[in-house]
């Protein structure tokens, strides 16, 4: 709805007839929107004619958005045409933009005849109007009259003893065996946060040398597993450090056997802990236990699982620690921790009935957790709690099936908008920790996200992000130094289940394991997130999908990308992290006109191609840790780019021209994958003095840094003045000259973030010039 508002006030789009089609459809959906409430409560009673209905309105919605889209991209063309060619140009496009037009119209048209079918439906079911929205939806603004309360996500009620006893086995300085140390539970019972609170305790800390956190689950990886420990136990980054004998990139290179014996040598020699968190199976044990040699050094493993029976195989000799539910005074102060702020104590009136609720949660803490983040949106009165209470009308059975139906309940009571946020979140592989800022960017270029006149879209969501951590659906790994703010998240396994749940009943979402031999050609999703392998044939069981996420894919060969990209003409978000099998895209990525996110970082691409100058749609693109060196020269004409994330090497082939009032994150980063930037340098910028000063003896890799930051300095000093939108800014060069920032930055009044690595070639600052933004982190 808010596309189209925005669509129908901007005069500059010549619309032509299609503003009174656009017009009507508008009209249309803000009716049935006030009829959504209705059809959502009826749906959450089990009324399985109610589905279809609503399934019919997002697919009306999902074809009015490639519509908003084709009209901006006609729109963006002629722009572009017209500042590159001029009037002569402008005309000869003129028949191909009729023809255009008229497939747009018509288009519309079959919308307007499915948007009467769902009006006619919605008199069928006797669907009534609870209330028009007006843009972002009543429920959310009135969660702001109720500011979240922060607490500490690894907060442990009843598990003092547990701990104290798990910590003496951890340090037991009688055993000197490479010792299991397991911790045994059914789901939400808190086996990860007890054992996250091990690994952080002090004593901990300063009783091992080294330390590792893997998280298993039920689909995993070896290789990964492996390669996941060695990068944490010996600390490994990108460049050589004195204390690491590999780089990350030469790890990335090595096979089983050989990680395996790396890591071998290593562990031999170091107290190590490792945890090994969320294990399902006896098989992943047997598979890994080699590499903890037995150095008489008082090593552990700590592990995790829901079954006894892992527990026992991987240690006979030390019996598993086994968690218990909650009593009824445990249960009733997590409850209260998590529904009131701290340090305050449940009100008299309201005592007998958060009673009833904690015990009702049948002693499972994240049942509890999860209730109490539920409460705490609400206001506290009698009869707003007793609603709440009477929703919960069933027995506690001990199986943990309360937690089930909570878990429901708080889905329920989420604002509508909020919903597809958190069954997003869901896509991610299990146990994954998720980076905030990239969810965020991902919400927007989904479209989940409307824009407010008030703040910005990244601030909105950052908002709703907070929700859902006030109401427990989701927790914090790690929160920002400087200013508090979520850096990135996890879902815990019953509620990414859940979600994954009802994502899949209108399809939402679809997720494709590596054990699924084949996608059913009958599966209809929107969304599909691949973990480690991808369909070849995407394009033939959802022909209509706008993501595509894939997490540690592996490719049968490096072309493959062409062939499962083949046909996704409505794709909007295309993210390919850690692929590192992809060697090349398609230059049919060009033609994906509705495209808004393209996530490519640390894959094996060293080229993208020229074509992606067209995706006038794009907002993000991140090409980290890729041996991409070179972009387009027009590839700045993108006026919606919003988060871009490069190497100097591609910043400098295609220096930022023109007005970008929308980006907001920047970053210009040094490293390229295997790429020699002395050898490169002259073929990408094609200037003759630097020709001649490479090939001069004595030349050296410091003094080609220089240069390239000169350059840096000048080109990026030049931009700044136009980016007055610009939140945060990353640069990660060895030298930086003087003035690369501040000289040239007059209008940087949002900037939150500056984030400076290498050497700064600056005389000593006092401060931060007046026109830095006050919220930049200190």
């Amino acid at each position: 709805m808010s596309q189209l508002a925005k669509l129908l006030t901007q005069e500059a789009v010549c619309l032509g007839g299609l503003r009174d089609q656009i017009e009507w459809v508008k009209t249309q959906l803000q009716l049935l929107q006030g009829f959504l409430k209705d059809a959502d409560s009826r749906r959450k009673r089990g009324d399985a004619t109610i589905e279809s209905w609503i399934s019919g309105i997002r697919g009306v919605a999902y074809e009015m958005e490639d519509v908003i889209d084709a009209i901006k991209y006609m729109h963006e063309s002629r722009h572009q045409r017209r500042g590159c060619m001029g009037s002569i140009s402008r005309y000869s496009h003129k028949p191909c933009e009729l023809i255009t037009h008229r497939k747009i119209s018509s288009r519309i048209e079959q919308i307007k005849i499915k948007i009467q079918s769902i009006s006619d439906g919605r008199d069928r079911y006797g669907i009534a109007n609870l209330g028009e929205s007006s843009g972002v939806d009543d429920s959310l603004q009135a969660l702001r009259q109720f500011p979240p309360h922060f607490y500490d996500d690894t907060d442990v009620v009843g598990f003092e003893d547990d701990k104290e006893k798990l910590v003496k086995q951890l340090v037991d300085p009688e055993n000197k065996n490479c010792s299991v140390v397991s911790i045994v539970g059914m789901g939400g019972l808190g086996k990860t946060t007890l054992a996250r609170k091990l690994h952080n305790d002090p004593a901990i800390r300063e009783h091992f040398d080294t330390f590792a956190w893997i998280s298993v689950s039920q689909k995993y990886r070896v290789i990964e597993l492996l390669k996941d420990i060695m990068k944490k136990v010996m600390g490994l980054t990108k460049k050589k450090q004195r204390n690491t004998r590999i780089t990350l990139e030469e790890l990335e290179q090595m096979g089983e056997e050989e990680v395996r014996e790396q890591l071998r040598n290593f562990l031999r020699d170091k107290r190590h802990l490792v945890v090994m968190d969320d294990v399902w199976s006896v098989d992943v044990w047997r598979q890994m236990h080699h590499i903890f040699s037995n150095g008489n050094n008082g090593s552990r493993i700590l592990l995790t699982t829901r079954k006894i029976e892992v527990a026992r195989h991987a240690e006979p000799w030390i019996p598993p620690h086994e968690l218990q539910l909650l009593n009824d005074a445990q249960s009733l102060e997590l409850f209260r921790r998590k529904a009131f702020p701290p340090n305050q104590d449940v009100p008299t009136e309201l005592e007998a009935l958060a009673q009833k609720l904690a015990k009702r949660c049948g002693g499972l803490p994240l049942a509890l957790v999860v209730l109490g983040g539920l409460l705490s949106r609400k206001d506290r009165s009698y009869d707003t709690w007793l609603r709440v209470a009477r929703n919960m009308k069933w027995e506690s059975s001990g199986d943990g099936q309360e937690c089930l139906r909570i878990l429901g309940l708080s889905y329920d009571d989420l604002p509508y908008p909020l919903k597809p946020c958190f069954l997003y979140i869901a896509a991610f592989p299990e146990d994954s920790t998720i980076s905030a800022s990239k969810l965020v960017r991902l919400w927007i270029a989904e479209g989940l996200i409307p824009q407010e006149q008030t703040q910005t879209m990244e601030d909105t969501a950052r908002d709703w992000l907070d929700e859902l951590v006030q109401r427990c659906m989701i927790q914090v790994v790690e929160r920002s130094m400087a200013h508090g703010r979520v850096e990135s998240i996890r879902i815990q396994d019953m509620l990414r289940d859940f979600g994954l749940s009802e994502a899949g009943k209108d399809g939402f979402l679809h997720i494709c394991s590596s054990d699924d031999k084949a996608v059913s050609d009958g599966i209809s999703c929107h969304r599909a997130a691949f973990h480690s392998h991808i369909n070849d044939e995407v394009a033939v069981f959802s022909p209509h999908l706008r993501t595509l996420l894939g997490f540690n894919l592996v490719l049968k060969d490096s072309t493959s990308a062409g062939k499962f990209l083949n046909g996704l003409n409505l794709v909007r978000v295309l993210e390919f992290e850690g692929a590192r099998d992809l060697k090349e895209l398609p230059k049919q990525i060009g033609s994906m006109i509705h495209l808004r996110y393209l996530g490519l970082r640390n894959t094996g691409l060293k080229r993208l191609p020229s074509s992606i100058r067209h995706l006038l749609n794009l907002q993000t693109l991140d090409v980290r840790d890729t041996g991409i060196y070179w972009l387009p020269k027009s590839f700045w004409k993108i006026r919606t780019l919003r988060h871009v994330h490069i190497n100097i090497l591609a910043f400098l082939s295609a220096p930022i021209s023109g007005d970008h009032n929308n980006l907001q994150t920047l970053q210009i980063a040094n490293y390229v994958r295997n790429i020699n930037v002395i050898s490169l340098f002259n073929h990408i910028l094609a200037i003759r003095f630097i020709k001649n000063w490479v090939t001069t003896p004595g030349f050296t890799e410091e003094a080609m840094d220089r240069t390239c930051g000169r350059m840096l300095g000048k080109s990026l000093g030049k931009a700044i003045e136009k980016m007055d939108s610009l939140v945060s800014l990353t640069l990660e060069f060895s030298l930086m000259p003087r003035g690369i920032l501040f000289a040239h930055a007059p209008n940087l009044h949002h900037l939150r973030s500056l984030n400076l690595f290498g050497r700064l070639l600056l005389r000593p600052l006092l401060g931060y010039p007046s026109y830095i933004g006050g919220d930049l982190a200190q």
